[in-house]
């Protein structure tokens, strides 16, 4: 008597991913994934608030170093990408550590710095993604006084010229505490979101963050937070509308 033959089908699974995109990247490697439909909680309220009010400028920091904004701020704008009727333009102005490129697998090129040192045009810079309706600005080459340049006049022109292009304008900038930039940058922008880590970031710190964005004269709009246990979906995107107030 023949023996039972396994008929369950042996071939391999391959899995195809893009690894020029950093891993990280949720919302590009797992679209379907609970994390990826936080940031989609997150933008829900991010499009509300901004309803009627045109195009809006809003940067992303954090307290300290290694609160994972420049992931959240990569996610946050391939997420804003995907709704209908929007275009995004996600900007390095973390002329400190810039990793948005990185993230993306974009590799280096001229950016903000050439721009903002009129070295260079903004269709020289602007970067069009593999994500559609998403571009990027690179950092470009670390200028040597980078709050004085993120100070300068050509950050405003620039935040006006990218509204005529772009529904949202997203901004990653260095922490607040070590460093002045966010605080330049935040006070030219139309609102500023706060990332913090949960359970690794110190509410002092976090606090000492937004007061100094608030003495800059930067619009604090809400807070996101990392790193918070899945088994609460709400805590990973809390974000506090107090832009009427």
């Amino acid at each position: 008597m023949a023996e039972d033959q396994d008929t369950e089908d042996t071939t391999p699974l391959v899995v195809i991913t893009d690894t020029a995109v950093d891993p990280h990247i949720v919302m590009h490697h797992e679209p379907r994934a609970l994390q990826a439909e936080q940031y989609r909680a997150f933008r829900t309220n991010l499009l509300a608030m901004g309803r009627n009010k045109g195009s809006r400028s809003v940067v992303l920091t954090s307290g300290v170093k290694g609160d994972g904004k420049s992931v959240s701020a990569v996610n946050i704008a391939i997420c804003l990408a995907e709704a209908p009727g929007t275009r995004v333009c996600l900007v390095d102005a973390d002329f400190r550590a810039p990793r948005v490129a990185e993230l993306l697998g974009l590799g280096g090129g001229k950016g903000l710095s050439e721009l903002l040192l009129e070295e260079a045009t903004l269709a020289d810079v602007l970067v069009e993604t593999r994500v559609q309706n998403l571009y990027v600005i690179r950092s470009g080459r670390p200028p040597r006084n980078p709050s004085e340049l993120l100070a300068s006049e050509r950050v405003k022109n620039l935040l006006d010229s990218l509204k005529q292009q772009f529904t949202h304008i997203l901004c990653d900038t260095p922490p607040v505490n070590p460093f002045t930039d966010a605080a330049v940058l935040g006070a030219r922008a139309d609102g500023v979101v706060l990332v913090v880590r949960m359970n690794a970031t110190g509410r002092e710190q976090a606090e000492r963050a937004r007061h100094v964005l608030e003495r800059a004269g930067a619009h604090v709009i809400g807070a996101f937070l990392t790193d918070a246990s899945t088994q609460d979906p709400d805590a990973v995107a809390e974000y506090e509308d107090d832009a009427d107030e």
